[in-house]
C-alpha cells in the first residue's frame, strides 16, 4: 500500500504556501543586502569582468552610470553588477550550510532528509547546488571565463524553477528536493525528534 506524506509517521511536509512565503521574504532581504553590499563597494566586481557581451552591457548603462557614481554607489555599473554576483552565491549558500534560508528560519522552517530526519551539510550543499544551479554555473562562468556555463544556466535554471511547481503534488517536494533527498518541515517538529 502506497502512503502519502500526510499518512507517514514523523514530521508532516511544509507544502507550497509556506515555502513561498519564505521564498518572498529571501527575495526583499537578498535584494536589501545587495544594495547594501553595493553601496559600501564590497561587490567582488572581478566577478563580472570576465562575462561576454560585458562591453555591450556597460554600453547599456553608459547614461545611468554617472548618476549611480553621483549618488554614492561605488564601483557604479559594476559594483551593482559585483555585488549582485557575489550575493546570487553568498546568500543562498545560508540555507546550502545549514538548512534553512533567512526567510526559512523566520518562518520556522528547515530543510530535512525526505524520510522525516534531520540534515547535515553534506545534504544541504547537495540540495543548494541543484536548486541554485543557476547562480552556481553563472558563478563559475565569471570566475572561469567560460561562457558555456552562463549559456547553460538558462536551461538549467528554467528546470528548476518549472520543477518548483512539484510542491502542488502530494509529496510536497519541488524537483530540486526530489533529485537532493530532501524535503522541508516545521523547525520544530524536525528538531524535536
Amino acid at each position: 500500500m502506497n502512503e502519502t506524506p500526510e499518512e507517514l509517521p514523523g514530521p508532516q511536509r511544509v507544502g507550497a504556501l509556506p515555502r513561498l512565503a519564505a521564498a518572498l521574504l529571501d527575495y526583499v532581504l537578498s535584494t536589501l543586502l545587495t544594495m547594501v553590499v553595493a553601496w559600501k563597494g564590497w561587490g567582488w566586481q572581478a566577478l563580472v569582468e570576465n562575462l561576454q557581451g560585458l562591453e555591450e552591457l556597460m554600453s547599456l548603462y553608459e547614461p545611468v552610470e554617472e548618476a549611480l557614481v553621483e549618488a554614492g554607489l561605488m564601483g557604479g555599473v559594476m559594483g551593482l553588477l559585483g555585488a549582485t554576483a557575489l550575493m546570487s552565491v553568498v546568500y543562498p549558500l545560508v540555507e546550502g550550510l545549514t538548512g534553512a534560508s533567512p526567510g526559512k528560519w523566520i518562518l520556522r522552517l528547515r530543510v530535512g532528509r525526505q524520510d522525516g530526519a534531520s540534515g547535515d551539510v553534506v545534504l544541504y550543499l547537495k540540495r543548494f547546488a541543484v536548486k541554485f544551479i543557476r547562480p552556481v554555473m553563472m558563478a563559475l562562468s565569471a570566475a572561469t571565463g567560460m561562457g558555456v556555463l552562463a549559456w547553460l544556466s538558462g536551461p538549467a535554471g528554467t528546470v528548476m524553477a518549472v520543477g518548483a511547481l512539484l510542491l502542488l503534488a502530494s509529496h510536497k517536494q519541488a524537483l530540486h528536493d526530489k533529485l537532493a533527498g530532501t524535503a522541508v518541515y516545521r523547525r520544530l517538529e524536525l528538531d524535536g525528534q
